[in-house]
């Protein structure tokens, strides 16, 4: 899907949700005061076809939710190998997260250090190589969700891309800043990259360029 189509995609399937009085954060979280912590939906949404992975969580009360995107190793492209590895032996890869506003819609991407989901800590190069052929799909209530999420991967490609190089300059400048820590552990860096969004903007400026 090229990225004007999945602007398109995403626009419309934002449109039918609110169609019906929802949004993605709102199918995720549903309408009462979510659980700080708590994975929404219980036992994540995963695609067996895929191996993709993903849920919807709040650190505290009174924030509007994130989604975390994972990879599992079962469907990453081959050849790829984690430069740090996880206790779990089918430890997935964090792509990106996906922050919501108050209205339930995107407003930011974002990525995170390796102990804020225990991942397996791959380089740039294969999370791009892994967003580039990302699919999810899901069942009933939700498979509007991930849908959206599809094709928001699909239209925030390039920026997604820049986050996670981002992402692993920012873990080799807290290394030359603290070289006694492990970068990769160390609580005080948490985000690690995080660019603001507009998909109704940023849809309009590309087909005004289109």
């Amino acid at each position: 899907m090229d990225r004007l189509a999945a602007g398109r995609r995403m626009r419309d399937l934002r449109l039918a949700m609110a169609g019906a009085g929802e949004s993605p954060a709102s199918l995720l979280l549903g309408r009462g005061a979510a659980v700080p912590h708590r994975h929404y939906p219980d036992g994540d949404v995963y695609d067996f076809t895929s191996h993709a992975q993903f849920y919807c969580h709040i650190h505290r009360h009174g924030e509007f939710g994130h989604i975390h995107l994972f990879q599992r190793p079962r469907g990453m492209p081959a050849g790829l190998t984690p430069l740090v590895l996880s206790d779990e032996a089918n430890a997935p890869c964090h792509l990106v997260a996906v922050g919501f506003g108050s209205g339930g819609d995107l407003v930011e991407l974002f990525t995170t250090n390796r102990w804020v989901t225990g991942e397996a800590w791959y380089d740039a190069a294969a999370v791009k190589a892994m967003l580039r052929r990302f699919r999810i799909a899901a069942k009933d209530g939700l498979a509007p969700v991930a849908a959206w999420l599809e094709a928001a991967v699909a239209f925030y490609l390039p920026v997604i891309e820049t986050l996670v190089d981002e992402r692993d300059a920012a873990i080799a400048e807290w290394s030359r800043r603290h070289p006694r820590t492990d970068p990769l552990s160390d609580a005080a860096l948490e985000i690690t990259s995080r660019r603001a969004v507009d998909p109704a903007a940023d849809l309009a400026a590309l087909e005004a360029g289109a």
